[in-house]
């Protein structure tokens, strides 16, 4: 995939977590940094649901990869960094954003909060990988 398709992709998805917060939600992502809360809100509640009744493995995979693509845009946009996409494993590609020398793989750690620790914050998260990242 070329960079290009790689970046129309993931502004793509982050569009879609935006419509996906305010209509299944009520949520709203305007893009900024307080935003992230609201992330937080949202991964909570289906995290929640995840413990009532597992989600299929495609419904984690799409929201984790659009959530994921919202928080990166925002950090693209607040502190720089790119779309990579790793198929170094063939089963299992995934995309996150390089800074540097640092990667910032924020779908996964949707998934984390999403599927295992509700105690995870992204707002936190996101807020020390911007602090990292400038150092």
């Amino acid at each position: 995939m070329q960079q290009q398709e790689l970046n129309n992709l993931m502004q793509a998805a982050a569009a879609d977590a935006v419509n996906y917060a305010a209509e299944e939600h009520k949520l709203t992502l305007d893009h900024s940094i307080d935003s992230l809360q609201q992330i937080d809100v949202l991964l909570a509640e289906l995290h929640s649901r995840e413990q009532k009744q597992r989600h299929s493995a495609e419904v984690v995979f799409t929201l984790c990869n659009i959530i994921g693509a919202y928080i990166g845009q925002l950090f693209i946009a607040n502190v720089g960094g790119h779309w990579q996409h790793d198929q170094t494993d063939s089963e299992a590609p995934f995309v996150y954003i390089r800074l540097n020398d640092k990667e910032f793989p924020f779908a996964s750690v949707c998934y984390h909060k999403f599927t295992r620790d509700n105690s995870i914050s992204l707002y936190d998260y996101v807020k020390q990988a911007m602090a990292n990242a400038m150092q």
